[in-house]
């Protein structure tokens, strides 16, 4: 993830990806912002993912199978109500 974001970031700074940013349009505070925020989400992602494979060590896959499946059908139900 760091790389793809990275190279995202490279291909917007030099202009030739589909949202060119380029440099001068970041100043310092826009800097920061980017890195806060690329800090903050790396650090929810990290503990959200220790958590659920805390969950799963101690219930199994079983619990998350269910309630998948279950907001599966729910979500289908209601996309179908939507459509038609």
């Amino acid at each position: 993830m760091v790389v793809a974001t990275c190279y995202d970031l490279l291909k917007s700074l030099r202009g030739k990806g589909a949202n060119p940013i380029g440099v001068s349009q970041i100043d310092g505070h826009g800097w920061i912002l980017l890195a806060i925020g690329f800090v903050v989400s790396f650090v929810v992602a990290y503990a959200s993912v220790a958590w659920f494979m805390g969950y799963v060590r101690k219930h199994g896959f079983a619990p998350f199978a269910v309630y998948r499946i279950i907001l599966g059908a729910l979500v289908l139900v209601f996309a179908g109500r939507l459509a038609g």
